[in-house]
Order: C-alpha cells, then structure tokens, then sequence
C-alpha cells in the first residue's frame, strides 16, 4: 500500500505566521510528524480576519494537519523540555529573529550538542550574520527593497503599492523545503546534520526572472502580459510583448496596419493598439475572441474576480484543490489542498483533517516523542511550562 514519502520523519515546528507555516505544513501533507510549538499567547494568526467561531481560515490553510504543543520557553523547565524534544527531532524550524533562539538557551549550538544528526532551518529576513540582522523584515518590507514594488508599478503604471501575495514568504518556505530535503539527504550518506539560514531577501533575488535586466543595467521595460477589454463586459489577459500580438493578428487575421507612412514609432503603436483593441471587441461573444486567440495560438486567461467562484473551475475541480476539512471549533471549512500529486506515494489532506487547539496534543505529543509519564507532565502543567487551552 502507498504511504507518504515523508513518514517517520519527525519535525518540531517554532514557525509562525507564513515564512516557515507553509513549509512545515507541506512537510506534513507529505506524511511528516509536525509538532507546532506555540506560545502562551497564540500564534498571532489563529485571530487573523474573520475567524467565528473558529480559528481563523488564515491559520487554519498554514497549520492544518499539525500537531500542537504549547510551552512557555520562559517558564522552569521549558528549555529542557525543548532539548529532549530536539534529541527526538529530525528537524527543527524556526523563523525568529536571528538570537532568539539562542536568548532561550535553545539555539543551533545546544541543539545540535544534544542532536549531531539534527536538521535546523533558520528563517530570516536578512539571515543570521548581515549587517541588517536584527530588522524586522515582513514580506511587503523586502518587496519594497528589492525593487519589485517599484518595478511592478513602473510596468502597470500605476502608484506603488504592495504584491498582494506574500511572495516573499512562500518562496522561502519552498526554498526552505529544498534546502530540509537535501539536508535529510546529505544526513543519510554522513550520519551529520546541519544548519541551514535562509534569508528571505536572498530568496527574492534567487526567485526574480527579471533579475538580469538591473544586473547588466538594461531595462527596457516592455508591455507584455497586457490585460484587454473584451466582449460582453469581461476582461482578458494575453501573454507576449505587442510587437508579437499585432504580428499575428497582422499576418494571420487580417487586420489592416491604420498607421501611415512615416509614422514615428509611437504614433504606431498608439495606432495599432487602438486597431487591436477595436479588432477584439468587433468579435461577436468572448468565446469566439477566445476562439481567435487560440487559432493564433495566443496564450490567455480571463481576468476573474477574487472571490470563492475561481475554486468552481473546471480545471481547479478535477485537480481536487480545495479540500473539505474541519476547525478547531469543529466548523466544516473548506482550504487548499497540497499540490504535490505522486504516482506511487500520498500526499496531503484528508476530509478528516482538523485544526489542533492550542496545547491539544501536550499529552499525547511527549508520550508519542519521549515516553513520558503522567506524573512528568503534570510537573511541567503546573510549572506552567506547559499551557492548555
């Protein structure tokens, strides 16, 4: 029988919001033991938006699938407990700033002392040792600073403002998962684990296709991936430049160059944009401009409104990406399902997964990880090392 890839492996998770969140909860869809450490005061997240009754539908499409441990690192007997879990882990992630795990007595020294084999990624905005270390450094932060805020509204034309998705985040917590998987791998052949700082702001530059253009100081800022009004009211994306759209429907749909002889170059294009906006919009529905499109071989996407009907896709339906799943609160809610589709091995979540409560799994976690006793954990309970909810 099929089982998941990463069965067996066991992960001890002090990520929070999204940079480190995403990749521990894919490290779970792909089968791996994810105990979340979350402090007394919650996950800022859980709260996030509109949660009801329930977590809220942001920390819920992060963590679902984890277990849930919650420990006061400043409590008696907290950093212990962390060492003996540690001694247990095959990994460790964390996305502090860089010394707050050392401030704990929790850091890659005293972990690695108590686990050679141990796997520690370390998530920051500007990695351990950079000048700008103890930055704070959220996701539109290092979009502002490594120039994609401002190239995207150079391009659009339009004020400055924030990528609304956390780019930034989620590239480096799946370059965070590269990084765990050959770090496993390495461990296999050696017996050795390792350290691994990932900065955001390194990811961003190592993820930009544009990335050339300001390194060789050549941006010609094109107009491509143009979005178009098109028939009954809708509006259509076209990838490629215009110099190739109006090549096809020049050459291979009859349309007639309006500009005169001798125009200079942007009398052209505004005269051929103004033909090809009109030649489009002469089409008799959207399906027979879609139509046109796709004989010219032209790639597009209908530009669709952000709200649930984008998961009622043909295509986002058959490819199972939304999956039905259950909160805290015991709420039916709906979240994305992992992407990760394998021909002999499983992989992400069930109808029966669930969001853990904060502190769900104290008991059973330890039990599960170190054998401990009752007696043990109740010592820790009224310690306050470990908090229920």
């Amino acid at each position: 029988m099929a089982d998941f890839p990463l069965a067996g492996v066991k992960v001890l998770d002090f990520t929070r919001v999204v940079a480190g969140p995403y990749a521990t909860r894919m490290l779970s869809d792909l089968g791996a033991d994810v105990l979340k450490v979350e402090p007394p005061e919650g996950d800022v997240t859980r709260k996030l938006g509109n949660p009801g009754e329930g977590v809220s539908g942001y920390y819920l499409q992060q963590n679902i699938g984890k277990r849930n441990i919650c420990i006061d690192l400043k409590a008696a007997g907290a950093r212990e407990l962390i060492l003996k879990l540690a001694a247990e882990a095959d990994i460790v992630t964390e996305n502090f700033r860089p010394g707050v795990m050392d401030k704990f007595g929790i850091g890659w020294e005293e972990l690695s002392r108590v686990n050679p084999r141990l796997i520690m990624l370390s998530i920051s905005g500007y990695g351990q040792t950079s000048p700008n270390r103890k930055k704070a450094a959220y996701a539109p932060v290092l979009h502002a600073e490594t120039g994609l805020i401002a190239r995207q509204a150079e391009i659009a034309k339009s004020n400055p403002a924030d990528i609304q998705l956390s780019v930034a985040d989620s590239y480096s917590s799946l370059h965070g998962i590269i990084a765990i998987l050959s770090a496993l791998r390495v461990r296999d052949q050696s017996g050795e684990g390792q350290h691994i700082d990932l900065a955001m702001i390194s990811v961003l530059h190592s993820v930009d296709d544009y990335a050339y253009w300001a390194l060789d100081d050549d941006w010609p800022k094109p107009e491509e991936n143009t979005v178009w009004e098109a028939p009954e009211g809708r509006r259509i994306l076209i990838t490629g430049d215009m110099k190739w759209m109006w090549k096809m429907f020049a050459t291979r749909d009859g349309l007639a160059d309006p500009t005169p002889d001798g125009a200079d170059i942007a009398t052209k294009v505004q005269m051929r944009r103004e033909a090809m906006i009109k030649h489009m919009l002469n089409h008799a529905s959207f399906d027979a401009l879609t139509a046109t499109l796709d004989r010219l071989n032209l790639a597009w996407g209908e530009v669709q409104p952000f709200n649930a009907e984008i998961y009622e896709q043909p295509s986002v339906k058959a490819l199972g990406v939304i999956v039905d799943v259950i909160d805290d609160a015991g709420n039916a809610r709906r979240t994305v399902q992992s992407p990760y589709r394998f021909s002999k091995s499983k992989s992400g979540l069930d109808s029966e997964a669930r969001t853990a409560k904060r502190g769900e799994h104290n008991v059973t976690a330890l039990q599960d990880w170190l054998d401990m006793d009752d007696e043990e954990i109740r010592a820790l309970s009224e310690n306050k090392a470990l908090i229920s909810q």
